[in-house]
């Protein structure tokens, strides 16, 4: 069930086909190489989002692109909105998903510069009393089995940390229309190594990426096919329909935040 779809009349019922939860697929706007499209993060997470409500019902939210990417401002296509923006903007769609009737909300990540922003936006919660609740999960994590499976059947060791291999497989099966495998150079793709001494101590700094990879492209896409997208596309909609399934599930989560938020004002 698409929110942008729904009729005002369809609303009330779906959210309750839906048990009360709603899916926020999130990405950002950004270079993928030369090969895929700036909203590759989004075209995956919400081909999942829309493939999982089919097998268990849910709402899903409209595409969302409002997500941490500021280290990919130096090159064209990229929207990076700042920080305090990201967290405002996000917070306004939870409180009006709630407002439409929604008691949980399940933010699927796309994009793994949101692996920092995500959990630090649902550790705000116990501080701002809202009554519902937030989860969050990037949509490639996967079992060290599955990972196996893919490396087993695609014979392809690295996945790529970004527009490498599993992007560009999952995209060649999403909308292939979009993939041109033959703009991008793979020597692009090879880290610079720079800033190499201070990461061999465990030192983070915010340009991390941008100096191992300028050009905004990580590992060799040249033999990813749409066979090995579906297939690993499979495996990261099983993992969303099960966490869905679970948070559909979840009975405590809105008593304990009830009883928190009681306590702490």
């Amino acid at each position: 069930m698409l929110w942008e779809e729904l009729s005002t009349w369809d609303l009330k019922s779906c959210i309750k086909k839906s048990e009360d939860v709603c899916l926020l697929p999130i990405g950002v706007q950004e270079k993928h190489g030369h090969h895929l499209p700036l909203g590759t993060d989004m075209y995956i997470v919400r081909a999942i989002a829309e493939k999982a409500a089919e097998k268990t019902p849910v709402i899903v939210f409209p595409y969302y692109y409002l997500g941490q990417i500021a280290e990919a401002k130096h090159v064209k296509g990229t929207i990076a909105a700042s920080h305090r923006l990201i967290m405002d903007a996000l917070l306004e769609m939870c409180d009006e998903i709630h407002r439409n009737g929604f008691k949980k909300i399940f933010i699927l990540n796309g994009h793994g510069g949101n692996e920092y922003f995500l959990p630090f936006f649902t550790q705000q919660f116990p501080g701002i009393s809202r009554p519902y609740a937030v989860y969050t999960r990037f949509v490639h994590n996967i079992s060290t089995e599955q990972l196996k499976s893919i490396r087993t059947r695609s014979g392809e060791n690295d996945m790529g940390d970004h527009a490498g291999f599993l992007e560009t497989a999952l995209m060649m099966h999403i909308r292939p229309d979009l993939v041109h495998m033959e703009r991008q150079k793979i020597k692009e793709s090879i880290s610079l190594e720079r800033l190499k001494k201070i990461k061999a101590e465990k030192v983070v700094s915010g340009f991390d990426w941008y100096a191992k990879y300028p050009h905004h492209i990580a590992g060799d896409h040249s033999r990813a096919t749409a066979e090995h997208g579906a297939f690993i596309f499979n495996i990261l909609l099983e993992n969303t329909v099960n966490a869905i399934n679970a948070i559909k599930a979840d009975k405590t989560s809105l008593k304990m935040i009830k009883e928190y938020n009681k306590c702490a004002n």
